[in-house]
């Protein structure tokens, strides 16, 4: 890893020209390498790792049988709506995306007419029509039942193609060898293209089953990414241990070295890496061409961990996917409409330039057409929160810059660089096209402005990067929103700050300059102990000067809302040219006092002109002291109307209803 070291080093601001040099070369720190160089590179390295052994018998002990048990489904699902029928939709809201023009998979969609939900009791899809009331019954006009034993992963709705895209995950055979012989299980990952031309039959217009277990998706335009991760099994064994009575001679065990050489020089990468299968075929398809292939040029030593970044036409139903893999592991990821980041986390070494801290090296793929690009790689200090949130501490500037916001968990450290006293430190990466690096061009704290970001002890919440500016929340005891100005990539900062109780985990532009803050309240008296759930509303029209203006708490401790781990839980809608957002989500209200707990879908509006945050009150569609929760909770609005999805089912109401 001595090559990952000399990267880190590189993230002391220099110039470009010695970042290369410090890498040793032009070409970045993956390099394309072919079938027939891994397969030469890595008999060379299985080879230097053969080891024959005998070991004495030992005496039989019996062991106990074992009976296994399965254990019963369950039930039925059921919808509860409360409005009339419309003839038409207007305004509908979407899923909340990162980055605009990169849809992301949920597990509800909508056209405006139709509703699309995952069923967990059935692991399906359910279809209803919006359109179509019995009494008080909004109607399931359809189901579509998933692949045996698969977990849904998240929904793609296209409504000028008429298309819903699938994608589930599941643990199924691997085969290998020219035949394909059975070697064990691994994850797999299936696309399921449904044809919505008649929604109440969606038609099955494509199945791909491809190896590798699900990591993320995303779409843009008419093309489908995938990000498979693998645990790569079925390399040729460089181990084997003989029973005999009889030490073996050296002669007996270099015999048996070399029929381990023998299967080594017999064996191919291409029998190990992933393949694909359309519907119904038992034909294997190998998912990458020659030269698709990246690795760190070095000594191989993560030849176990492989990730596949696949792209799918969704125009052609029959064209082949186009794939990249690199051997590595990869913790993060994020992605605009240019380009994909995968990130990998590791603990620098005592010899490396800051031994206490976390490091972590990106590389960046750009999109284009139907396949991927390596860009270079990069690297900066600190912690990613790896959640569903964790994405929001990237963002790609619109001249190709990454910004990261991380946390600094060590903040002990003598060093003399600022940031290792600083609990948040933010990055910015320059692509240098010629040397295939992400070179550090800005990052705070630095000489020129050293003073921390946080207090000691704090940690990094809540973070959002958009236009020219970052914003993000620490907390400890209270809550400081921090305001960067980004205008300048080589000299970001800190321009604003606002110290208030409470934290959020997540926050929601409203307009340029309102922000919407998910979290919580607390006690500053008290050490920051948590008092309800809380949504803030933020004036950040003067960078210099951001404001808390108005706010909603709910409950007490415990209070909670799947909107503070995942942003698909938030729902908001523009309306009356722009002037109200509507802004829907799911809380779990605690009462300490009284010793009750409801769930219930929330309804807020945002007045621009007046600045205003306005609580219309819950939904509730279960019992006071149901401590039943579902982080898939979500909303879908159509006009003046609300549909609650909870535990696979839509329920409806009207917007105003009391």
């Amino acid at each position: 890893m001595q090559r990952i070291f000399l990267l880190i080093a590189c993230l002391f601001l220099m110039p470009s020209s010695l970042f290369a040099q410090a890498l040793g070369d032009k070409d970045g720190l993956l390099k394309p390498i072919s079938f027939e160089q891994f397969d030469q590179q890595l008999r060379a390295e299985l080879k230097s790792r053969i080891l024959v052994s005998d070991y004495r018998p030992m005496p039989m002990i019996q062991a106990p049988s074992v009976i296994a048990q399965a254990s019963p489904g369950s039930g039925a699902a059921r919808a509860r709506p409360n409005m009339r029928a419309r003839a038409s939709a207007g305004q509908v809201s979407s899923t909340n995306l990162q980055e605009q023009g990169v849809d992301e998979a949920d597990m509800v969609k909508t056209d405006g007419r139709y509703l699309y939900g995952a069923n967990p009791q059935g692991g399906g899809i359910r279809v209803f029509d919006t359109q179509a009331v019995s009494g008080s019954t909004l109607k399931q006009i359809a189901t579509l039942g998933m692949p045996v034993n698969s977990q849904l992963q998240g929904l793609y709705l296209i409504p000028n193609k008429k298309q819903l895209v699938a994608i589930t995950s599941s643990y199924q055979p691997l085969y290998s060898g020219i035949h394909r012989p059975y070697r064990g299980g691994a994850g797999q990952t299936q696309v399921l293209i449904f044809s919505t031309n008649n929604a109440s039959n969606p038609q099955l217009i494509r199945q791909l089953k491809i190896e590798g277990g699900f990591f993320q998706t995303r779409r843009i335009n008419n093309r489908l990414y995938l990000f498979l991760n693998h645990y790569l099994e079925g390399y040729p064994n460089t181990y084997k241990g003989i029973e005999t009575k009889q030490p073996l001679t050296e002669a007996q065990k270099e015999f048996e070295k070399q029929k381990i050489s023998t299967a080594i020089d017999r064996w191919s990468i291409v029998e190990l890496l992933p393949h694909y299968f359309e519907k119904d075929s038992k034909e294997a398809k190998i998912l990458f061409k020659n030269n698709s292939l990246y690795m760190v040029n070095e000594k191989p030593d993560t030849f176990y961990q492989f990730n596949s970044l696949v792209s799918i036409d969704l125009d052609s139903p029959k064209q082949a996917p186009e794939a990249l893999g690199y051997f590595g592991n990869v913790g993060n990821f994020y992605m605009s409409d240019k380009a994909a980041y995968l990130v990998s986390p590791y603990d620098p070494l005592a010899k490396a330039p800051i031994s206490s801290m976390q490091g972590n090296v990106v590389h960046k793929f750009a999109v284009s057409g139907k396949s991927f690009n390596y860009r270079g790689s990069g690297a900066f200090f600190g912690t990613l929160n790896w959640n569903e949130l964790s994405s929001f501490q990237f963002d790609e500037d619109q001249r190709g810059n990454l910004r990261v916001v991380t946390y600094n968990m060590a903040q002990t450290t003598k060093h003399p660089d600022p940031i290792t006293r600083s609990p948040v430190i933010l990055t910015v990466l320059a692509e240098v096209p010629n040397v295939k690096q992400l070179v550090t061009i800005g990052r705070l704290p630095n000489a020129k402005y050293p003073q921390a970001i946080g207090k000691p002890g704090e940690r990094l919440y809540g973070a959002r990067l958009f236009n020219n500016y970052a914003y993000f929340v620490t907390f400890r005891n209270t809550d400081p929103l921090y305001v960067v100005d980004l205008r300048d990539p080589r000299d970001p900062k800190v321009t604003g700050e606002l110290v208030i109780p409470g934290f959020s985990d997540y926050l929601h532009p409203v307009t340029l300059n309102l922000l919407l803050g998910v979290g919580k309240a607390a006690d500053a008296q008290a050490g920051g102990v948590q008092q309800g759930w809380k949504l803030s509303l933020f004036d950040i029209s003067n960078p210099n000067r951001p404001q808390e203006i108005d706010k909603v708490q709910l409950g007490g401790p415990g209070s909670d809302s799947p909107a503070n781990r995942n942003h698909h839980a938030i729902t908001s809608l523009a309306i009356n040219n722009n002037t109200l957002t509507r802004v829907a989500l799911p809380v779990m209200v605690s009462d300490l006092n009284t010793g009750t707990t409801k769930n219930g879908l929330h309804r807020f509006e945002v007045n621009h002109a007046q600045r205003k945050l306005k609580h219309l009150g819950g939904f509730s569609v279960s019992p006071t002291n149901d401590w039943y929760w579902d982080e898939n909770d979500r909303s879908i609005l159509i006009d003046n109307n609300v549909y609650y999805f909870h535990n696979g089912n839509f329920y409806a109401s009207a917007w105003a209803a009391k």
